[in-house]
């Protein structure tokens, strides 16, 4: 794999790992939120975080090269249960967060 796909790979690895650490903070926040108004504002919060996770494991990415063991890697492993965190969210909350 050339110098530059493993970069940009990892940055977008880095990206779909903060999203979804974020997306983990925000909803245990909302778990021990005690006011109304504290949760709507967690609430929105959650569902705009929600968001950035979806568009980010929805982007298109390049195909890896055919030597490069796809999801072994400990990375790779990560990524599959991030993605499948971003699912469970839009199929809980929808795309609205609404």
């Amino acid at each position: 794999m050339p110098r530059g796909d493993s970069r940009s790979a990892r940055e977008a690895n880095l990206r779909i790992g903060a999203a979804m650490a974020e997306v983990e903070g925000l909803y245990t926040a909302l778990l021990r939120a005690g006011t109304p108004e504290g949760r709507r504002r967690l609430e929105t919060d959650l569902a705009r975080a929600a968001r950035r996770l979806a568009a980010l494991a929805e982007a298109p990415s390049r195909e890896p090269s055919p030597t490069v063991g796809v999801r072994r890697s400990r990375r790779g492993r990560r990524r599959v249960l991030a993605e499948h965190g971003a699912a469970w969210i839009i199929a809980r909350y929808g795309r609205t967060g609404g």
